[in-house]
């Protein structure tokens, strides 16, 4: 996280400096403009990878977490945890099909009303 604050950083900063004189933009040749182009597009790069680079580190610690809590949950009882695990995911079936059932329902209702 603290090297995407500094890309935000140093972005946001570069966008803060001054505005350059008349006489510099009455100057600016295409060569010129294109250099400023490719520097934005390298500042541009920069943040990108630092921005990833931020995500993964995230997920890093998320995917830890979870491997902590598995952890957990598997040392006392492996037969416990792995029997609740399946009462879970079977309530979760059934309120699936649940839903699924009543979404027929209504496209039929809809289709009769349909018709008449």
């Amino acid at each position: 996280m603290a090297t995407w604050m500094a890309a935000a950083v140093l972005a946001f900063s570069a966008l803060q400096e001054k505005p350059a004189p008349k006489e510099e933009h009455e100057d600016l040749t295409p060569e010129k403009a294109i250099e400023l182009l490719k520097e934005v597009q390298n500042l541009m790069t920069l943040s990108e990878d630092l921005l990833n680079d931020s995500s993964r580190g995230k997920a890093m610690e998320t995917e830890e977490a979870i491997r902590k809590r598995i952890h957990d949950l598997l040392k006392d009882d492996p037969a416990a945890a792995q029997k609740s695990a399946l009462q879970k995911i079977e309530r979760l079936m059934s309120k699936s099909e649940g839903s699924q059932k009543d979404a027929v329902e209504r496209m039929a209702e809809i289709i009769r009303k349909a018709k008449s």
